[in-house]
């Protein structure tokens, strides 16, 4: 849509491409030859013969390199030996056209007009399509039908010579192939012989199995020992009045003479016992029982001592056994691991030289494949192309007739003009419609149509004072209610009308603003703080005679106060400051002055409303100064003219000293059919208030 409005508004560039297009296509229409095209299908295969149990066998499945034989193959259809092989054929067939004889071509001749016939491989398909254009049909048919029967005629000399010198070629491979597989073959028996391998197999066998019986050994050692510890700690723990008396371990050493002395101590101490109930300890009985139990104890400690050091002479022998049948399997385990590292040495050369051996083994039976391959290929020469459609005499011309050649230069013409209007579009960069005024993030306080009843900008500025129906008076109306609405009136006592550029309407705006907030019964000061090109005093009739502002911003002593600038004569409710420009004075040296904004103060206190009228901002900073004193700003922007990169610059400006940009007008907006792409939205004003044209300069 956007796209669309911008060829609406510039339909006259349009139109003026579409017709010289028109013409164009209506001359080249006239002095246009038709052409007729004749055209022909190939097929192109690539069929292999293998042999199979002696039987040849065509593959028709793709191979690897099958594209680069078909653009081989498909790029010698335009070589020399072509053109050589086609023009034998076509005086064979049509010997009545040899110049020669009285024919209309020459042998010269046809073969340049055989270098001009197209050849298309499809990408998708290995199909060719052989193709010429020429005035005459019947020429175009023949002459396409002797191309395609010697594509077919060259594949097949070419297939010839080609199997022919692979035939002579293969024979010296498969010689070399047949000496690399006898060296291979001779050297994997030099490095059976050489490895031995059946009796390094016999060597780790005999090593396992013996390792097999020294680790049961260890086993059986290892299993004895533990159980001798296990004696020994019993033994060494054993006390006179140890209760493991009653339960010995099997194993101690003199067992039986162990449980006779125990079994004396134990009756010598039972009988200890029993004199100890009947006499004193200085009794000579009980000094004859202690004395007995004493000898029986120490007896048998001594014998348990005597066990302890048995068991331990045993147990340190059971140790140096084991340390022997350690070292004698660490030994085994070595000599295994180095028969293993062997054999997987000797293995893996072998395997080495199997391979090779069998790669060697297959490329030369690979080599007998191909050598049986190019010899069947060769005896049956066969054909690799095969025709699908023979070329038939064109009937309908392929270039267009006249009333298409002239269609195509309209569109043609009407696209480029379409481009062309797009394009300079693009490169000004301008404000096309209001929507685009809406994604620079912008309210749409109001869209002034293309006014064409006015012809100077005082009477555009002041249509208001004569027409109270307007449409323009409508429009501002609207406006100023919505700024004394409730919700806004706050931020909208003093406002700032301003634009990107000159020659936006920002003074006309700010005149019928002014005067629509007058008729509205609100007291309205209306100040030309345009100080380098004032416009307001000429719009009012202003006369030289009254004060001006520039002046009055200069004379920092005048006798002239706030009231003295201020022109009330206007209409009722709306007062004016004009002001005037001075050649010598620069205003902005002027406008950071305290004057400037104490007179606004002054406005604010004694007005409804000020509004202010402010240099263009794309062009000088005045109007960031003025925006400080005031509450809100209102943009005004030209359709058509307003420049994007000049707005969006301006309202940075505006953004950089947080001024409210309360919103924008949109002025010259068309409001008709075109107009509704221009942003006019549709309303259909034309009807109702006539016809327009663009408003002033200001």
């Amino acid at each position: 849509m956007n796209l669309i409005k911008v060829v609406l508004r510039r339909w006259p560039v349009v139109v003026v491409l579409t017709m010289l297009g028109g013409v164009g296509g209506f001359v080249y229409a006239q002095r246009v030859k038709l052409i007729y095209k004749a055209q022909a299908e190939l097929e192109m295969s690539v069929r292999r013969p293998k042999v199979i149990n002696n039987e040849a066998i065509f593959d028709d499945s793709p191979s690897q390199n099958e594209g680069v034989i078909f653009n081989t193959r498909f790029k010698k259809f335009q070589s020399p030996a072509m053109e050589r092989l086609a023009t034998q054929e076509y005086f064979k067939r049509y010997p009545e056209d040899d110049s020669s004889v009285g024919g209309p071509i020459g042998k010269f001749q046809l073969a340049t007009l055989i270098a001009d016939v197209g050849w298309y491989k499809d990408p998708s398909a290995n199909i060719v399509n052989v193709y010429y254009f020429s005035e005459d049909p019947e020429f175009a048919a023949k002459l396409v039908n002797v191309l395609s029967y010697c594509a077919g005629l060259l594949m097949m000399q070419e297939n010839q010579a080609m199997s022919d010198e692979a035939v002579k070629w293969l024979k010296t491979q498969l010689d070399d192939q047949r000496e690399d597989l006898e060296e291979v073959e001779r050297q994997v028996s030099a490095i059976r012989d050489e490895l031995q391998l059946d009796s390094l197999e016999q060597r780790k066998a005999a090593v396992g199995q013996a390792l097999i019986a020294v680790s049961g050994e260890r086993e059986i050692l290892v299993s004895t020992l533990a159980s001798r510890k296990t004696v020994l700690s019993f033994v060494r723990e054993l006390k006179g009045t140890d209760p493991n008396l009653e339960i010995l371990p099997a194993g101690l050493p003199k067992e039986e003479q162990l449980n006779e002395l125990i079994a004396k101590w134990r009756d010598a101490y039972e009988e200890l016992q029993l004199v100890a109930r009947r006499y004193t300890k200085l009794h000579p009985e009980y000094k004859a029982a202690a004395d007995k139990e004493s000898r029986a104890k120490k007896r048998m400690e001594q014998f348990i001592e005597l066990s302890a050091k048995a068991v331990q002479n045993e147990i340190d022998l059971l140790g140096k056994q084991l340390t022997q049948v350690d070292a004698r399997i660490l030994s085994l385990e070595r000599e295994a691991l180095d028969l293993e590292q062997q054999l997987v040495s000797g293995e893996q050369r072998l395997q080495r030289l199997e391979r090779k051996k069998e790669a060697a083994d297959n490329a030369y039976l690979s080599m007998l494949r191909r050598m049986e391959e190019a010899r069947l290929s060769a005896d049956e020469n066969m054909a690799f192309t095969k025709v699908i459609r023979n070329a038939e005499v064109p009937r309908m011309p392929v270039n267009a007739g006249k009333m298409r050649i002239l269609a195509s230069g309209v569109f043609v013409g009407g696209g480029a003009g379409c481009a062309l209007v797009i394009l300079f579009s693009l490169l000004l960069g301008k404000i096309e419609s209001v929507t685009d005024l809406k994604d620079l993030g912008l309210r749409i306080l109001g869209t002034i149509p293309t006014y064409k009843k006015t012809d100077s900008r005082s009477e555009l500025a002041t249509i208001g004072l004569r027409d109270k129906f307007c449409h323009m008076i409508e429009i501002f109306a609207g406006i100023n209610a919505l700024v004394s609405s409730d919700k806004y009136a706050e931020r909208t006592k003093v406002l700032l009308v301003n634009s990107a550029m000159p020659g936006e309407g920002k003074t006309v705006s700010a005149c019928n603003l002014a005067i629509s907030s007058a008729m509205n019964g609100s007291r309205t000061l209306l100040i030309d703080a345009d100080l380098r090109r004032p416009q307001i005093a000429p719009v009012f009739a202003i006369g030289e005679e009254h004060p001006s502002l520039l002046e009055w911003l200069v004379d920092g002593d005048s006798h002239l106060g706030h009231r003295e600038l201020v022109f009330n004569n206007v209409i009722e409710n709306l007062d004016v400051i004009t002001s005037r420009p001075l050649k010598e004075i620069n205003p902005a040296e002027l406008l950071g002055r305290g004057r400037l904004a104490e007179l606004f103060e002054w406005a604010r206190v004694h007005y409804d409303r000020v509004i202010i009228d402010s240099p263009p901002l794309g062009m000088v900073g005045d109007a960031q100064v003025l925006a400080n004193s005031a509450d809100a700003v209102i943009v005004v922007s030209r359709i058509g003219k307003t420049r994007r990169r000049s707005l969006k610059f301006a309202l940075a400006k505006f953004d950089e000293i947080d001024a409210f940009v309360f919103g924008c007008i949109a002025n010259d907006v068309p409001y008709s059919l075109s107009g509704m792409f221009k942003g006019a939205e549709g309303y259909g004003y034309t009807s109702g208030y006539g016809s327009y044209k663009p408003y002033g300069s200001a």
